[in-house]
């Protein structure tokens, strides 16, 4: 299985970086799309790069993201 490492818009970095980790380094996200589906459970490195298992996308398709509720 391949991954995509995506760098984040700072507009999502300057959301994330408030937000509390939930675990060393890392944030569990659900990434919804301008498409309207909804990424659940992607983990983002340092507020930062949003690392994919699945899906290929750009930063263009990326509507907002959000922690996910545990």
């Amino acid at each position: 299985m391949s991954t995509q490492t995506l760098k984040l818009p700072d507009r999502f970095i300057n959301i994330l970086v408030n937000l509390p980790e939930n675990g060393m380094g890392y944030q569990i996200v659900k990434v919804i799309l301008t498409n309207g589906k909804i990424l659940h459970q992607q983990k983002v490195l340092n507020s930062e790069f949003l690392v994919l298992d699945k899906e290929i996308i750009s930063e263009q398709d990326i509507d907002s993201i959000e922690l996910e509720k545990k």
